[in-house]
């Protein structure tokens, strides 16, 4: 028959049908990978995988953690979803399909390398995977404090303040704003870390200001200070403090201000005393002088006292 007399043209032909099959399902292929690069201790993340088949029929995917599979999905199983436990990683089988899987109750084992694998059906089970990260961030259980402080403060007074966030891990970063400008970091003394007491894996951070307040530190009277804390991109918190300015008499706003308060003395001085003697004429040597009245000019001696 024709297969005994051209065996080697059939088995070509097959050859190049199954090259030709191979090459179309082939193009399988991964749309998107969605891996949060960071997340929060304590806190879910959603893992999604999409993908295109090109016409195959799916056989599984799965889900790995460092090389480990945590996460299988046969859609032509009974319970197409299944769960391998393993540290840090904890499925939400309810939330879970075949693009999508859910981890809740991260922990710092939970950090790692997560990839996705997608498998055709048979004959060919032609694979395909992605791979990302994720970093696990622990993040302060409260907003930044700051060391004792006054509510009022005049120019010239030295201004010492502490900024601390509570235990993170990575560190907080710290910074802070004077009426919502950066201050410069010749007035900054730190960070400082220290291990925080909950936790031996987590740090406190501390920021110092120390700055000599001057004219320009206030508006209108009021001193806005913040401290901003930040782990990026996760976590953002910040205290402010309104720090009333006293208005002491013999403290000047500027040089400005001070000539002008002066101008105003020496003149108020000459315009007072001719004033306050004019109430009484008497002669003296047939020269007109003006007696003062001693209650008239009371409140001029007040001043020197």
């Amino acid at each position: 028959n024709y297969l005994q007399q051209y065996p080697s043209k059939m088995c070509s032909a097959l050859l190049i049908l199954m090259l030709w099959g191979q090459a179309f399902v082939e193009s399988i292929r991964i749309l998107e990978l969605r891996v949060p690069g960071h997340a929060a201790e304590g806190g879910q993340a959603l893992l999604g995988c999409q993908y295109d088949l090109e016409g195959d029929d799916l056989y599984t995917v799965k889900w790995y953690k460092d090389g480990r599979e945590f996460y299988r999905f046969i859609p032509s199983n009974s319970e197409p979803s299944i769960y391998f436990s393993m540290p840090g990683v904890f499925v939400d089988l309810t939330k879970s399909a075949s693009t999508v899987v859910a981890l809740d109750q991260l922990t710092q084992e939970s950090a790692g390398r997560y990839r996705c694998e997608v498998s055709g059906e048979a004959p060919y089970f032609v694979t395909v995977s992605e791979e990302k990260d994720i970093i696990i961030h622990l993040l302060p259980n409260s907003g930044p404090r700051l060391s004792e402080l006054n509510n009022e403060y005049q120019v010239g007074d030295r201004l010492v303040v502490n900024c601390t966030s509570s235990r993170s891990r990575p560190r907080t970063q710290l910074k802070w704003l004077i009426n919502d400008e950066p201050v410069s970091f010749e007035y900054l003394r730190g960070p400082w870390e220290r291990i925080s007491r909950e936790r031996a894996d987590a740090r406190e951070t501390t920021l110092e200001l120390d700055l000599k307040l001057s004219p320009k530190h206030f508006r209108r009277e009021v001193l806005t200070l913040k401290c901003q804390a930040s782990i990026a991109p996760l976590y953002q918190n910040e205290v402010i403090r309104y720090i009333r300015q006293i208005q002491h008499p013999f403290t000047f706003n500027s040089e400005e201000n001070f000539d002008k308060i002066v101008d105003f003395e020496e003149n108020s001085y000459q315009n007072i005393i001719p004033t306050a003697v004019s109430q009484n004429d008497i002669m003296t040597d047939g020269v007109s002088m003006k007696k003062p009245s001693i209650w008239i000019l009371f409140p001029l001696l007040c001043r020197f006292f």
